[in-house]
């Protein structure tokens, strides 16, 4: 017995045995069946390094272009759509009620001096059972609307125009403070405009009834540009006069 080393061994007589020869024969039956295999190997090793490659580079491809498979997937219908993204739309305008408008303008046309107590109306008086009609005031204009439990619940005027009328913006801002409990600046007009209000009889309302109800809340009012002193009324309670004096608005002539 003895061990193969890559050499055939020697005989003593010089010459192969057979076992070697065997030996060297399938050797070389072995090699020329594993080329094949090997070479083959060889090439899908490159096959998968092209692939991989490829791989890598879509993976890279920057977002929303050609390549991009987002870019050309079409939309999951599963999915809701996003919501609108953009500006809220455009609530409409509050614009006085039409009759009331009318009213107003008749009225104050007929007054004595109309160029310097320019008519003013409500955009909304927070009531819709109230019907609107118009209010005596000697030389001025007044409208008043009547709920249907109450006459002259509330309303707008402008009475005529008086000797304080006629006081500068700072005179008649001290004035209206120094005569009324409470005070606001009305921005919706040019400034400076105000108001000072309180109970009928420019009284603070009591403490037991900080809201007014049942008692006749007044306001007198000033706006840049026109002469007189306005009157704005609400039987309804403190905040409804507020209210109205929020709504406030000039009415194109």
């Amino acid at each position: 017995m003895y061990f193969f080393t890559g050499r055939e061994p020697a005989r003593t007589d010089g010459t192969r045995s057979h076992a070697a020869r065997l030996a060297v024969m399938q050797l070389r039956i072995l090699a020329l069946t594993l080329l094949p295999l090997l070479m083959a190997s060889g090439a899908c090793g490159k096959s998968e390094t092209k692939e991989e490659a490829a791989l890598a580079a879509s993976t890279n491809t920057p977002p929303g272009s050609p390549g991009d498979p987002a870019a050309t997937a079409s939309p999951d219908p599963t999915i809701p759509p996003p919501d609108h993204v953009g500006p809220e739309p455009t609530a409409p305008a509050l614009v006085p009620d039409p009759a009331a408008v009318a009213l107003t303008l008749h009225e104050w046309r007929r007054s004595d001096r109309p160029k310097q107590c320019g008519p003013l109306a409500f955009k909304q008086t927070g009531d819709e059972s109230a019907r609107v009609r118009r209010a005596n005031f000697s030389g001025g204009w007044g409208v008043a609307y009547d709920t249907p439990e109450i006459r002259s619940a509330y309303g707008v005027a402008g009475p005529g125009v008086i000797g304080n009328d006629r006081l500068g913006p700072v005179q008649q801002r001290a004035r209206l403070a120094r005569q009324w409990p409470y005070f606001r600046e009305l921005d919706q007009f040019p400034r400076p405009s105000f108001a000072g209000y309180g109970v009928e009889g420019a009284s603070a309302y009591p403490g037991d009834n900080p809201d007014g109800r049942g008692l006749n809340s007044v306001a007198y009012v000033r706006v840049r540009g026109q002469t007189c002193t306005y009157n704005v009324w609400s039987r309804l309670g403190r905040a409804h006069l507020e209210f109205l004096l929020e709504n406030l608005v000039l009415i194109d002539t």
